[in-house]
């Protein structure tokens, strides 16, 4: 019976940390189906693992609806200003004139200073090979502060480390908390439609996955 018992808790324990990610934002519907949900445990995601964070005002309720679920991570670089550490911030908030903010739901800048902007479905991946697995719906985007130039699928040799490293360990973080495997783990070039519509990020993808 004791033996039972501990097998009983250890499943329970089990399927606690398997659902946290959503379990802490949604609810289930009559007939068992998760619902749609919003991501606001990212802060505490990303804190927890050692990161330094800043929470943009506003972001737990900031998004174009509700996610559907978290089956990819999408990476991307700003293609924004030389210099400074999150000069892009308020246009992944606020968007563009031709598209509404938020563009993303995670900001990393150059310092690998995490900014979380949004909780809901956020902008960023725009038409994808995979509706079902990379869509806006389905991924959390990450817009990570660089020029993007030059374009390159090398390395990341026009990287800072600090923010290299910081990328990695966020996305180690996310992953494990929302259950998403390395394979779905990729850059906004390997997943927009068509190919080559993208070039980013501009470091190694197949590296990055490696080093996860």
């Amino acid at each position: 019976m004791l033996a039972t018992n501990i097998f009983s808790i250890l499943v329970c324990l089990f399927l606690a940390h398997a659902t946290y990610a959503f379990h802490a934002n949604s609810s289930m519907t009559d007939d068992g189906i998760q619902s749609r949900v919003m991501l606001t445990n990212l802060a505490t995601i990303l804190r927890n693992a050692g990161l330094d964070v800043t929470e943009v005002s506003g972001w737990a309720t900031r998004g174009h609806g509700q996610m559907t679920a978290v089956k990819s991570i999408i990476c991307h670089h700003t293609a924004g200003p030389a210099t400074g550490d999150m000069p892009s911030l308020n246009v992944i908030r606020d968007g563009t004139s031709s598209l509404a903010g938020p563009l993303a739901q995670l900001g990393l800048g150059r310092s690998g200073k995490w900014f979380v902007v949004a909780a809901g479905l956020s902008y960023h991946a725009g038409v994808v090979t995979n509706s079902a697995l990379y869509s806006n719906a389905n991924a959390i985007g990450i817009e990570a502060e660089g020029t993007g130039l030059p374009a390159t699928n090398s390395g990341h040799t026009y990287w800072p480390e600090v923010q290299y490293q910081s990328y990695l360990k966020g996305v180690r973080a996310l992953m494990k908390a929302f259950n998403v495997p390395k394979a779905n783990v990729l850059g906004h070039k390997e997943v927009a439609s068509p190919l080559g519509r993208k070039i980013d990020p501009n470091f190694s993808m197949d590296e990055f996955r490696n080093a996860l």
